[in-house]
């Protein structure tokens, strides 16, 4: 028997910070993004 999840947050591999994983997430990518701008010359 499987046991569904109440819904409401995202399944993250720590449920309880799944904000700041979310936020970790968006600050990556944003630095990537911003360091392949700069390598490329584009900012």
């Amino acid at each position: 028997m499987t046991e569904q999840k109440p819904t409401g947050r995202p399944d993250t591999p720590f449920p309880k910070h799944w904000l700041y994983y979310i936020a970790i997430k968006i600050a990556l990518l944003a630095g990537a993004t911003a360091l392949v701008l700069k390598l490329y010359g584009f900012w």
